[in-house]
C-alpha cells in the first residue's frame, strides 16, 4: 500500500519593490538539509547559489514574477517570508559586542520585525547636462555572473549590468543599441566624481532592515544594532 502524499500549505506574499504577488509553500525537509549544508560551508557564492535554488523550488509563479531578474531586495523579502512559513517567525543569532572581540550573545531575532529602508537615490544618474544613464537594481543574474572572490572588476561589471538606458539629449540608447563593449568603453570614460554618482545609487538603494536591541552576556552593555540583509539575519 502506497504512502499518502503531503499536501503543501500554499501562501502569499507582496514583493516590496515591484509589488508583485509572490505564491509560495514552505520549504520541504530536503531542500532545507542542502541550505544547511550550505550554511556550515559558509561559502558566500554557495550560500547564495542554495539559496535561489531553494525560492525557485518553493515558488509557483516564477515564470511570471520573473525571479532571476527580481531586484534581490525582493527575492531576500521572498526567501525570509518562505523562512518564516517553514521554520518559525524567529531565529537565533550569536551577535557581539565592543568590549571584547571574542564577546557573543545569544538574540532571538523576530523576523517578521524587517522594514525596508527606502532609498532616496533617483535611478537616473545625470553624467553631464545632455548625457546620463538610467539603472536598475542587482538582480539574481548580475550577483551570478560574480565570480567567487568579489574583486574590483566583478563590481565594475555588476554596476555595467545594471545599466537599462544611456540618453544623450533627446536620443535614448537602450541595452538593445550597444553592445557590451561599448558599454565597458562608456563607463570606463567616467570620471571618478560621475563613476561615485552610479555606485552612490547603490550604496543607498532599498534593503531589508531589522533593528534589535540586546545585552551583552560578558559585559551587560545594551547593544543596538541595525541588521541589513540575508547574511546577518541569518549569520
Amino acid at each position: 500500500m502506497a504512502l499518502p502524499k503531503l499536501e503543501a500549505v500554499r501562501y502569499t506574499t507582496e514583493l516590496p519593490i515591484t509589488k508583485k504577488k509572490a505564491d509560495f509553500r514552505p520549504f520541504l525537509v530536503k531542500e532545507q538539509k542542502v541550505l544547511l549544508s550550505a550554511l556550515e560551508g559558509e561559502d558566500d557564492k554557495t550560500i547564495q547559489s542554495s539559496m535561489f535554488d531553494l525560492i525557485k523550488a518553493c515558488v509557483y509563479n516564477e515564470d511570471e514574477l520573473k525571479l532571476d531578474y527580481l531586484p534581490l531586495t525582493d527575492v531576500e523579502w521572498l526567501f525570509v517570508q518562505i523562512r518564516i512559513k517553514s521554520a518559525g517567525e524567529t531565529a537565533d543569532l550569536l551577535l557581539g559586542c565592543d568590549c571584547h572581540e571574542e564577546a557573543r550573545t545569544q538574540v532571538q531575532v523576530d523576523l517578521r520585525n524587517l522594514t525596508i529602508h527606502e532609498g532616496n537615490q533617483e535611478s537616473t544618474i545625470e553624467i553631464t547636462e545632455d548625457i546620463g544613464i538610467n539603472l536598475s537594481y542587482p538582480n539574481i543574474i548580475s550577483l551570478q555572473n560574480s565570480t567567487d572572490d568579489i574583486n574590483s572588476n566583478d563590481i565594475f561589471n555588476m554596476l555595467a549590468a545594471c545599466v537599462e538606458s544611456i540618453y544623450d539629449g533627446d536620443e535614448v540608447h537602450t541595452r538593445e543599441d550597444f553592445d557590451q563593449k561599448e558599454l565597458m568603453e562608456f563607463m570606463e570614460s567616467l570620471s571618478t566624481e560621475q563613476f561615485e554618482r552610479i555606485q552612490g545609487f547603490f550604496e543607498d538603494m532599498p534593503r531589508l532592515v531589522n533593528k534589535v536591541s540586546y545585552e551583552c552576556s560578558e559585559c551587560g552593555k545594551t547593544q543596538d544594532r541595525e541588521l541589513q540583509g540575508i547574511s546577518d539575519f541569518f549569520g
